[in-house]
């Protein structure tokens, strides 16, 4: 019959078909027939997602960090994401809009938002050696924040890969932790010849005359 399509659609697809403006159907991995021309389909990805990131915040002392990493989430709320995203497809399951990127968008920007504000708090040498702190402070604001709340997204997991600070500090750090490695290589140096000096010179006060 003209206009009479039919929908299949994958498990971890959740499906809303509205006919007429009003829901007639839900769920995941739907397949039905439907009259395309009064119709609207909605397809939530419930499949879990890797979104890589990187960018650059300052620290504490002003110098630059670049941040890099990955997070992992799913849509646990379809309907929410659904409210709050153009999730609509055509009658060979494209999306009609570009909505469908703008969840991942959205979500490293929240991120983004995130680190800033643990970063600015930190100075660089504290940033660079704290990464498993920082990264689980993050996570746990994530999880609770409200946008991601309201988007219907459960945040999985957040890892931070590298903390890299500029080629120029990089630099600066290292030729201080080398100094630093110099001054205590030299320093103990110092004290086992004091250490024997001094043996040597117990033992010749204690020799038998």
């Amino acid at each position: 019959m003209l206009g009479i399509s039919y929908r299949k659609a994958n498990p971890t697809d959740y499906i809303l078909h509205f006919s007429r403006g009003k829901l007639t159907r839900e769920g995941a991995g739907l397949s039905f027939f439907y009259f395309n021309p009064a119709s609207s389909i909605v397809s939530v990805p419930l499949a879990s997602a890797n979104i890589p990131f990187v960018f650059n915040e300052p620290t504490a002392d002003f110098q630059t960090l670049t941040v890099q990493g990955q997070m992992t989430y799913r849509i646990v709320d379809p309907t929410k994401a659904a409210a709050m995203l153009d999730l609509a497809v055509d009658a060979k399951g494209r999306y009609v809009s570009d909505q469908y990127q703008k969840l991942p968008e959205r979500l490293v920007y929240g991120v983004q938002t995130v680190v800033r504000a643990e970063i600015q708090g930190l100075p660089l040498r504290q940033a660079l050696v704290h990464g498993d702190k920082l990264t689980a402070r993050v996570l746990d604001q994530l999880k609770a924040s409200p946008e991601v709340v309201q988007l219907g997204v459960e945040i999985l997991n957040l890892a931070v890969l590298s903390l890299k600070p500029t080629p120029e500090m990089a630099k600066a750090l290292e030729a201080e932790a080398r100094e630093a490695l110099n001054r205590n290589a030299d320093e103990a140096v110092y004290t086992r010849r004091n250490a024997a000096i001094e043996q040597a010179s117990t033992q010749g006060e204690r020799a038998p005359d």
